[in-house]
């Protein structure tokens, strides 16, 4: 038995950050079978092979869930970090709404550069999801997860 608690803080709920309307920081989490296997990957999309999200200025990040199994918490925030962190991630919203299933594929908050921080600062979150099973009559059946990866603010010098 681990006596370790499993901390999830809320990204503040009002953030007054002006960020320019530039494309957001896309994020895609997927969770798929491959080769008999249960696969999960994190990635930006437009940076291949990057399974972190790097804050190089005050931006908008966008987390996508990939896969049919894959939705936000109901119970619980989808996006919350093991730290309070507030000063830096706030403004969360939702949007891909599945009405059948009464859950949502896309969040967004606001992420504050770190002007001044340690380059690589690692700032752990979690997505918060919930797991979509069918029971032998149909019903969906939810199993919660939070999955953690790893926010750079500010990324490493070679980033």
């Amino acid at each position: 038995m681990s006596t370790l608690n499993y901390q999830h803080c809320g990204l503040a709920p009002q953030f007054p950050l002006g960020v320019a309307d530039d494309k957001p920081i896309r994020f895609h989490v997927t969770l798929k079978a491959q080769n008999d296997r249960i696969v999960l990957r994190f990635e930006q999309p437009d940076v291949p092979g990057r399974d972190y999200i790097a804050i190089k200025k005050d931006s908008i990040v966008e987390i996508v869930l990939k896969g049919d199994q894959l939705y936000f918490s109901k119970d619980i925030d989808g996006i919350t970090t093991k730290q309070p962190l507030a000063s830096f991630y706030g403004g969360l919203e939702y949007d891909g709404y599945d009405e059948k299933l009464d859950r949502y594929k896309i969040a967004r908050f606001r992420a504050r550069f770190n002007k001044g921080g340690k380059y690589g600062t690692r700032h752990a979150f979690n997505v918060n999801v919930d797991l979509l099973q069918l029971s032998p009559s149909g019903e969906p059946q939810w199993t919660a997860l939070s999955i953690d990866p790893d926010i750079k603010n500010p990324p490493p010098k070679d980033d």
